[in-house]
């Protein structure tokens, strides 16, 4: 009777459940409010000397944000298969899926961070037309783009240890390289304490330092105190055909899934940045708070990730695992729906940490409406189409949503209506984030079909 009683619910209604997710999310989300908020005080810090470099480093960080995405995309294949094999607690796979995992982010890091520190000015003028900009923010990716090696190794890394329930690690790895980021940020921008005065470039030089403090710690960690797997350096020379073959069988539509996301997501960033300086200030400064905001949420879809291939790993029966996937759904729209209230009430005040002028700082606060609506449906998109379904195995439905809704719907309306049509700011913003929505939408149907399952240790 109690089991029918089980079969019948939606949602899972043990608050043990819920509270696992909050406490696997909370060390996450601390993590990521370290790293964004180290790129608004670099932000803050340059608007401090004037508008134009606040602005380069803005969309210079548009090239870090398609790489990390990328870096995102292997990671995350990553760690589904590592999370589904910790299910069953088979560890010798979890090692040899590091060795893939760290092979293969090094080689793009490597290739990536030659092409920008080659071609800076050339990669930069398909987000702004500004030449004063370009050379501004050429000069901050020459150097930033040493960092991109080890970055993508350490993201790799922290995605492992996600996969194997060690969370913590990110915040306590983070804790010393981020505040170190700031205090050399602020120590390299303005000369302070016997330190060459370097402008942007001194953001660019901390933030090279900091990722290599941040590498060290992380591979002492993982090669020498972590002792659930216990992994050793010569483990990185590991091969497995069959194992590989599952990585990028795994990683590959995940990592499309990133590619197609974040050059739309860029590509939106070049619409805008074609309206105006003023426009592009006042989008950037919304988007910062939009971006802390996101801390959470990716703490919610790691955490929901990691929980969903245990789940499915440790071989749940199909209509348990339908129930989490719904109780992380509601996570997500209720989740969401509170950050877009903290947007409506707070996303005013943050504009004012900012020097900017009039007509910028109008732009920035109108922003905030836009992004405060869409809010709801993101929190959804995250949990639903990123965290649930990749973590069934399922990286295709986000990359095939992607294709249509925004590189085939949402940013060639956003063009049209921008430059041919000569559409509000508001509204080319608004046609971009309809995307999210979408998203969100699939996300949902395609989770309720329950052909997303997939045990991927098998």
């Amino acid at each position: 009777m109690m089991e029918q009683a089980r079969k019948r619910e939606l949602v899972v209604t043990s608050p043990q459940f819920y509270k696992n997710i909050i406490i696997l999310s909370i060390p996450i989300i601390l993590q990521q409010l370290l790293r964004v908020s180290v790129d608004t005080l670099d932000s803050i810090m340059l608007g401090r000397i004037d508008q134009i470099q606040m602005s380069a480093v803005s969309q210079a960080q548009q090239i870090f944000f398609i790489f990390y995405t990328i870096c995102n995309g292997l990671a995350a294949g990553c760690s589904v298969l590592v999370a589904q094999y910790w299910g069953k607690r088979d560890l010798e796979p979890i090692r040899t899926l590091l060795a893939v995992g760290i092979q293969s982010s090094l080689i793009f890091g490597l290739l990536f961070s030659g092409a920008v520190m080659t071609w800076p000015d050339r990669i930069l003028r398909i987000y702004s037309s500004d030449p004063e900009l370009i050379r501004i923010g050429a000069s901050y990716l020459r150097v930033a783009a040493m960092m991109y090696p080890l970055c993508a190794m350490s993201t790799l890394m922290f995605a492992w240890c996600r996969g194997i329930e060690e969370m913590s690690v990110s915040f306590t790895t983070n804790l010393i390289s981020y505040p170190l980021n700031v205090f050399l940020d602020y120590c390299l921008i303005f000369g302070h304490f016997r330190m060459p005065e370097l402008g942007i470039q001194g953001a660019a030089v901390g933030a090279v330092i900091a990722r290599m403090v941040e590498f060290l710690i992380l591979s002492r960690f993982v090669f020498r105190r972590e002792k659930k797997v216990g992994m050793r350096p010569a483990d990185l020379l590991r091969r497995n055909k069959k194992l590989t073959l599952d990585f990028w069988k795994v990683s590959l539509p995940i990592l499309a899934h990133e590619i197609v996301w974040s050059t739309g997501t860029t590509a939106a960033s070049s619409i805008t940045g074609q309206m105006g300086t003023q426009i592009v200030s006042g989008y950037n400064v919304a988007n910062v708070f939009y971006q802390l905001n996101a801390c959470v949420s990716n703490g919610l879809l790691h955490a929901c990730s990691v929980v969903m291939g245990k789940t499915i790993g440790s071989g749940k029966d199909k209509a348990r695992i339908q129930r989490e996937a719904y109780s992380m759904v509601l996570i997500g729209a209720v989740g969401g729906s509170m950050l877009g209230l903290i947007t409506l009430v707070f996303g005013g005040y943050f504009v004012n940490f900012y020097l900017l002028s009039t007509e910028a700082a109008e732009y920035a606060r109108n922003f905030m409406f836009v992004f405060a609506a869409i809010w709801p449906f993101s929190g959804v998109e995250m949990t639903g189409m990123v965290g649930v379904l990749r973590a069934g195995g399922d990286g295709k439905m986000g990359f095939i949503c992607d294709i249509f809704s925004m590189w085939m719907l949402t940013i060639p309306a956003a063009a049209v209506c921008a430059f041919f049509l000569g559409g509000s700011p508001y509204l080319v913003v608004s046609i971009i984030k309809v995307n999210i929505a979408i998203e969100a939408s699939v996300g949902v149907w395609r989770i309720h079909t329950g052909k997303w399952m997939r045990n991927l240790t098998l």
